[in-house]
Protein backbone atom coordinates (compact mmCIF):
# COMPACT_ATOMS: atom_id res chain seq x y z
CA UNK A 1 0.00 0.00 0.00
CA UNK A 2 1.28 3.37 -0.49
CA UNK A 3 2.99 5.49 2.43
CA UNK A 4 3.72 9.10 2.76
CA UNK A 5 5.16 11.11 5.48
CA UNK A 6 4.25 14.81 6.14
CA UNK A 7 5.73 17.02 9.03
CA UNK A 8 3.36 17.86 11.79
CA UNK A 9 3.75 21.50 11.10
CA UNK A 10 2.59 21.03 7.23
CA UNK A 11 -0.43 19.09 8.39
CA UNK A 12 -2.06 22.46 7.86
CA UNK A 13 -1.01 22.68 4.23
CA UNK A 14 -3.07 18.99 3.93
CA UNK A 15 -6.01 20.68 5.67
CA UNK A 16 -5.85 23.65 3.33
CA UNK A 17 -5.82 21.70 0.11
CA UNK A 18 -8.93 19.69 1.28
CA UNK A 19 -10.96 22.30 2.79
CA UNK A 20 -10.49 23.93 -1.32
CA UNK A 21 -12.88 20.67 -2.22
CA UNK A 22 -14.74 19.63 0.96
CA UNK A 23 -15.25 20.03 4.13
CA UNK A 24 -11.82 18.61 7.05
CA UNK A 25 -13.19 17.30 10.39
CA UNK A 26 -10.40 16.72 13.31
CA UNK A 27 -10.11 16.52 17.00
CA UNK A 28 -10.34 20.16 18.46
CA UNK A 29 -10.29 21.22 22.01
CA UNK A 30 -13.12 23.43 23.05
CA UNK A 31 -14.79 25.15 26.22
CA UNK A 32 -16.60 21.59 26.54
CA UNK A 33 -13.58 19.59 25.90
CA UNK A 34 -12.27 17.16 22.81
CA UNK A 35 -14.38 17.00 20.30
CA UNK A 36 -14.48 15.57 16.54
CA UNK A 37 -15.54 19.01 14.95
CA UNK A 38 -15.44 20.54 11.39
CA UNK A 39 -12.45 22.88 11.18
CA UNK A 40 -12.62 26.31 10.88
CA UNK A 41 -9.88 28.96 9.77
CA UNK A 42 -8.77 29.77 13.00
CA UNK A 43 -8.65 25.91 14.65
CA UNK A 44 -5.92 23.54 15.95
CA UNK A 45 -5.91 20.29 15.34
CA UNK A 46 -5.36 18.35 18.33
CA UNK A 47 -2.53 15.06 17.62
CA UNK A 48 -2.19 14.53 21.46
CA UNK A 49 -5.44 12.85 23.17
CA UNK A 50 -5.80 9.01 24.08
CA UNK A 51 -9.48 9.26 22.52
CA UNK A 52 -12.48 11.57 22.91
CA UNK A 53 -15.93 11.58 24.82
CA UNK A 54 -18.43 10.94 21.72
CA UNK A 55 -17.71 8.20 19.12
CA UNK A 56 -17.81 9.12 15.39
CA UNK A 57 -20.60 7.43 14.62
CA UNK A 58 -22.44 11.19 14.77
CA UNK A 59 -20.83 12.10 11.19
CA UNK A 60 -22.85 9.35 9.91
CA UNK A 61 -25.86 8.75 12.35
CA UNK A 62 -26.60 11.92 13.84
CA UNK A 63 -27.99 12.31 16.99
CA UNK A 64 -31.42 13.55 15.34
CA UNK A 65 -32.43 14.37 11.77
CA UNK A 66 -35.46 14.98 10.40
CA UNK A 67 -35.67 12.46 7.59
CA UNK A 68 -39.07 13.50 5.52
CA UNK A 69 -41.94 16.42 5.81
CA UNK A 70 -45.57 16.07 4.68
CA UNK A 71 -48.48 17.99 4.24
CA UNK A 72 -52.08 16.91 3.37
CA UNK A 73 -50.86 13.83 1.98
CA UNK A 74 -47.92 14.42 0.43
CA UNK A 75 -44.85 13.28 1.91
CA UNK A 76 -41.38 14.66 0.85
CA UNK A 77 -38.38 12.78 1.55
CA UNK A 78 -35.43 15.37 2.69
CA UNK A 79 -32.31 15.35 0.10
CA UNK A 80 -29.16 13.21 0.62
CA UNK A 81 -25.98 14.95 2.23
CA UNK A 82 -23.49 15.25 -0.74
CA UNK A 83 -21.05 17.06 1.69
CA UNK A 84 -17.68 15.73 0.77
CA UNK A 85 -15.57 15.09 3.90
CA UNK A 86 -12.34 14.28 5.15
CA UNK A 87 -12.40 12.75 9.07
CA UNK A 88 -9.14 12.77 10.49
CA UNK A 89 -8.08 11.26 13.92
CA UNK A 90 -10.52 8.65 14.80
CA UNK A 91 -9.08 6.11 16.50
CA UNK A 92 -8.83 2.47 15.01
CA UNK A 93 -11.52 1.11 17.46
CA UNK A 94 -13.27 4.22 16.00
CA UNK A 95 -12.86 3.29 12.73
CA UNK A 96 -13.58 -0.60 12.99
CA UNK A 97 -16.82 0.05 14.49
CA UNK A 98 -18.11 2.18 11.68
CA UNK A 99 -17.60 -1.31 9.80
CA UNK A 100 -19.93 -2.65 12.36
CA UNK A 101 -22.51 0.22 11.92
CA UNK A 102 -22.10 -0.63 8.11
CA UNK A 103 -23.67 -3.79 8.78
CA UNK A 104 -26.90 -2.70 10.29
CA UNK A 105 -27.21 0.20 8.17
CA UNK A 106 -26.03 -0.98 4.75
CA UNK A 107 -27.74 -4.23 4.16
CA UNK A 108 -28.60 -5.98 0.94
CA UNK A 109 -32.14 -5.73 1.19
CA UNK A 110 -32.61 -3.10 3.91
CA UNK A 111 -29.99 0.20 2.96
CA UNK A 112 -30.17 3.55 4.89
CA UNK A 113 -29.87 6.04 2.44
CA UNK A 114 -29.02 9.30 4.85
CA UNK A 115 -26.03 6.80 6.37
CA UNK A 116 -25.25 5.46 3.11
CA UNK A 117 -24.06 9.12 1.31
CA UNK A 118 -22.29 10.48 4.39
CA UNK A 119 -20.06 6.89 4.33
CA UNK A 120 -19.84 7.31 0.50
CA UNK A 121 -18.94 11.09 0.71
CA UNK A 122 -16.56 10.19 3.65
CA UNK A 123 -12.34 9.24 3.66
CA UNK A 124 -11.57 7.66 7.13
CA UNK A 125 -8.07 8.88 8.25
CA UNK A 126 -7.41 6.87 11.16
CA UNK A 127 -4.57 7.86 14.07
CA UNK A 128 -2.92 5.16 15.51
CA UNK A 129 -2.55 4.91 19.43
CA UNK A 130 0.55 5.25 21.06
CA UNK A 131 -0.86 5.80 24.88
CA UNK A 132 -3.88 3.66 25.15
CA UNK A 133 -6.10 4.61 28.20
CA UNK A 134 -6.44 1.99 31.17
CA UNK A 135 -10.11 1.33 30.33
CA UNK A 136 -9.10 0.32 26.72
CA UNK A 137 -9.16 -3.62 25.94
CA UNK A 138 -9.17 -3.74 22.24
CA UNK A 139 -6.71 -6.52 21.74
CA UNK A 140 -9.33 -8.38 23.69
CA UNK A 141 -12.04 -8.15 20.64
CA UNK A 142 -9.97 -8.64 17.81
CA UNK A 143 -9.15 -4.87 17.38
CA UNK A 144 -5.70 -2.88 17.70
CA UNK A 145 -3.98 0.28 18.14
CA UNK A 146 -2.72 -0.16 15.05
CA UNK A 147 -5.64 -1.69 13.47
CA UNK A 148 -6.21 -0.86 9.46
CA UNK A 149 -9.91 -2.01 9.45
CA UNK A 150 -12.77 0.80 8.58
CA UNK A 151 -9.86 3.35 7.83
CA UNK A 152 -8.55 4.71 4.17
CA UNK A 153 -5.65 5.57 5.47
CA UNK A 154 -3.90 4.98 8.85
CA UNK A 155 -1.57 7.49 10.07
CA UNK A 156 0.90 6.94 12.92
CA UNK A 157 2.90 9.59 14.96
CA UNK A 158 6.59 9.24 14.59
CA UNK A 159 8.52 11.73 16.06
CA UNK A 160 7.72 14.97 14.75
CA UNK A 161 5.98 13.71 11.26
CA UNK A 162 2.82 11.48 10.37
CA UNK A 163 3.17 8.37 8.63
CA UNK A 164 0.36 7.66 5.98
CA UNK A 165 -0.26 4.37 4.90
CA UNK A 166 -3.32 3.81 2.33
CA UNK A 167 -5.47 1.21 3.35
CA UNK A 168 -8.57 1.13 0.76
CA UNK A 169 -8.47 2.30 -3.02
CA UNK A 170 -9.30 5.61 -1.56
CA UNK A 171 -6.93 6.01 0.55
CA UNK A 172 -4.65 5.47 -2.04
CA UNK A 173 -6.32 8.11 -4.42
CA UNK A 174 -6.00 10.37 -1.47
CA UNK A 175 -2.90 10.21 -0.98
CA UNK A 176 -2.12 10.22 -4.98
CA UNK A 177 -3.98 13.48 -4.64
CA UNK A 178 -1.37 15.44 -2.88
CA UNK A 179 2.32 14.37 -4.46
CA UNK A 180 3.76 17.35 -3.21
CA UNK A 181 2.54 17.29 0.51
CA UNK A 182 4.06 13.46 0.56
CA UNK A 183 7.11 12.27 1.26
CA UNK A 184 8.73 8.85 0.91
CA UNK A 185 9.06 7.69 4.18
CA UNK A 186 12.73 5.90 5.18
CA UNK A 187 13.71 2.32 6.68
CA UNK A 188 14.32 4.85 10.18
CA UNK A 189 10.81 6.19 9.76
CA UNK A 190 9.52 2.57 9.39
CA UNK A 191 11.38 1.53 12.28
CA UNK A 192 10.30 4.01 14.38
CA UNK A 193 6.81 3.25 13.74
CA UNK A 194 6.81 -0.42 14.51
CA UNK A 195 8.09 -0.38 17.50
CA UNK A 196 5.70 2.45 18.61
CA UNK A 197 3.37 -0.06 17.60
CA UNK A 198 4.51 -2.72 19.66
CA UNK A 199 4.66 -1.24 22.22
CA UNK A 200 1.28 0.58 22.72
CA UNK A 201 -0.09 -3.21 21.49
CA UNK A 202 1.97 -4.60 25.22
CA UNK A 203 -0.03 -1.26 27.14
CA UNK A 204 -3.62 -2.30 26.27
CA UNK A 205 -5.33 -4.12 28.95
CA UNK A 206 -6.80 -7.49 27.95
CA UNK A 207 -9.35 -9.87 29.00
CA UNK A 208 -10.24 -13.60 27.85
CA UNK A 209 -13.64 -13.19 25.68
CA UNK A 210 -13.56 -17.02 24.40
CA UNK A 211 -16.64 -18.74 24.78
CA UNK A 212 -18.15 -15.84 25.34
CA UNK A 213 -21.06 -16.36 23.16
CA UNK A 214 -21.59 -19.74 23.92
CA UNK A 215 -21.75 -19.02 27.78
CA UNK A 216 -24.15 -16.26 27.26
CA UNK A 217 -25.99 -18.71 25.55
CA UNK A 218 -26.72 -20.50 28.59
CA UNK A 219 -27.57 -17.76 31.33
CA UNK A 220 -30.43 -16.18 30.07
CA UNK A 221 -32.75 -16.82 33.35
CA UNK A 222 -29.17 -16.05 35.36
CA UNK A 223 -29.43 -14.67 38.74
CA UNK A 224 -26.61 -12.97 37.77
CA UNK A 225 -28.20 -10.21 35.55
CA UNK A 226 -29.99 -8.75 38.55
CA UNK A 227 -26.65 -8.96 40.85
CA UNK A 228 -25.15 -6.59 38.04
CA UNK A 229 -27.78 -4.43 37.21
CA UNK A 230 -28.13 -3.51 41.27
CA UNK A 231 -25.57 -0.68 40.74
CA UNK A 232 -26.61 0.44 37.36
CA UNK A 233 -29.31 3.88 36.89
CA UNK A 234 -30.05 3.40 33.98
CA UNK A 235 -28.76 6.90 32.13
CA UNK A 236 -28.28 5.73 29.00
CA UNK A 237 -24.67 7.13 28.67
CA UNK A 238 -22.98 3.78 27.74
CA UNK A 239 -25.07 3.18 25.26
CA UNK A 240 -24.65 7.05 24.07
CA UNK A 241 -21.03 7.17 24.57
CA UNK A 242 -19.70 3.35 22.78
CA UNK A 243 -19.70 3.55 18.94
CA UNK A 244 -21.32 0.78 17.48
CA UNK A 245 -25.03 1.23 19.56
CA UNK A 246 -27.31 1.83 17.07
CA UNK A 247 -31.01 2.01 18.91
CA UNK A 248 -33.18 5.01 17.28
CA UNK A 249 -37.10 5.94 17.56
CA UNK A 250 -39.16 7.38 15.15
CA UNK A 251 -41.39 10.63 15.96
CA UNK A 252 -43.64 12.75 14.39
CA UNK A 253 -44.02 16.49 14.72
CA UNK A 254 -47.15 17.82 13.85
CA UNK A 255 -49.81 20.81 13.07
CA UNK A 256 -52.56 20.59 12.06
CA UNK A 257 -52.07 19.25 8.57
CA UNK A 258 -48.57 19.74 8.23
CA UNK A 259 -45.53 18.06 10.12
CA UNK A 260 -41.74 15.93 10.02
CA UNK A 261 -40.82 12.79 10.85
CA UNK A 262 -37.59 13.07 12.93
CA UNK A 263 -35.29 10.28 13.79
CA UNK A 264 -33.48 9.91 17.01
CA UNK A 265 -30.70 7.69 18.82
CA UNK A 266 -32.08 5.84 21.82
CA UNK A 267 -31.27 3.46 24.50
CA UNK A 268 -32.28 -0.08 25.19
CA UNK A 269 -31.16 1.35 28.84
CA UNK A 270 -34.13 3.49 29.06
CA UNK A 271 -37.29 2.05 30.64
CA UNK A 272 -39.87 3.92 27.44
CA UNK A 273 -37.51 2.28 25.04
CA UNK A 274 -39.66 -1.03 24.69
CA UNK A 275 -42.89 0.52 25.91
CA UNK A 276 -45.73 -0.52 23.53
CA UNK A 277 -48.32 1.61 22.24
CA UNK A 278 -51.36 -0.79 24.72
CA UNK A 279 -48.99 0.41 27.33
CA UNK A 280 -47.20 -3.51 28.10
CA UNK A 281 -43.82 -3.14 28.54
CA UNK A 282 -41.64 -6.25 27.91
CA UNK A 283 -38.69 -4.91 29.97
CA UNK A 284 -39.60 -3.95 32.95
CA UNK A 285 -36.72 -3.41 34.87
CA UNK A 286 -32.97 -3.03 34.63
CA UNK A 287 -32.02 -6.50 35.05
CA UNK A 288 -33.59 -7.18 31.68
CA UNK A 289 -32.36 -4.35 30.11
CA UNK A 290 -28.86 -4.89 31.13
CA UNK A 291 -28.86 -8.13 30.02
CA UNK A 292 -30.31 -7.40 26.81
CA UNK A 293 -27.29 -5.21 26.19
CA UNK A 294 -24.78 -7.52 27.00
CA UNK A 295 -26.69 -10.24 25.08
CA UNK A 296 -26.84 -8.19 22.40
CA UNK A 297 -22.95 -7.05 21.75
CA UNK A 298 -21.51 -10.23 22.56
CA UNK A 299 -24.01 -12.97 21.42
CA UNK A 300 -26.76 -11.80 19.10
CA UNK A 301 -24.56 -9.41 16.84
CA UNK A 302 -22.17 -12.84 16.36
CA UNK A 303 -25.45 -14.68 15.53
CA UNK A 304 -26.84 -12.27 13.21
CA UNK A 305 -23.64 -10.55 11.46
CA UNK A 306 -20.96 -13.20 12.89
CA UNK A 307 -19.21 -10.36 14.94
CA UNK A 308 -19.07 -9.10 18.61
CA UNK A 309 -20.48 -5.44 18.18
CA UNK A 310 -17.82 -4.02 20.79
CA UNK A 311 -14.39 -2.78 19.98
CA UNK A 312 -13.04 -2.50 23.14
CA UNK A 313 -12.71 1.44 23.29
CA UNK A 314 -13.81 1.32 26.90
CA UNK A 315 -16.24 4.94 27.04
CA UNK A 316 -19.01 2.86 28.93
CA UNK A 317 -16.19 2.38 31.18
CA UNK A 318 -14.81 5.83 31.79
CA UNK A 319 -18.29 7.42 31.26
CA UNK A 320 -19.94 5.43 33.69
CA UNK A 321 -20.92 7.67 36.72
CA UNK A 322 -20.76 4.93 38.84
CA UNK A 323 -17.94 3.12 37.91
CA UNK A 324 -19.45 -0.04 36.33
CA UNK A 325 -17.06 -1.68 34.29
CA UNK A 326 -18.00 -3.85 31.30
CA UNK A 327 -15.11 -6.18 31.99
CA UNK A 328 -15.80 -7.17 35.00
CA UNK A 329 -19.41 -7.92 33.82
CA UNK A 330 -18.04 -10.21 30.97
CA UNK A 331 -15.60 -12.19 33.26
CA UNK A 332 -18.57 -12.78 35.74
CA UNK A 333 -20.25 -14.26 32.91
CA UNK A 334 -17.50 -16.71 31.69
CA UNK A 335 -16.16 -18.01 34.97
Amino acid sequence: MLQGLIKKEDLKKLIASVKKEGTFYGLIRGSEGLSLSELGPDDEVTLDYSNFKMPPKRQFFPFSEVICTYEDESMTDLPLSEEKAVIFGVRPCDALSLLYLDKIFIDEKFTDPYYRSRRDNSLIISLACREPLKTCFCTSVGASPAGKKGADILAFEVKDSLLFEACSEKGTRFMENYPAIFKKPGKADIKARDEEVSAAEKRVQTIDLSGITEKLQGCFDSPLWEEISQRCLGCGVCTYTCPTCHCFGLYDEKVELKGRRIRVQDSCMFPSFTLEASGHNPRTSNEERMRQRIMHKFRYTVENFEDIFCVGCGRCISNCPVNMDIRETLAEVIK
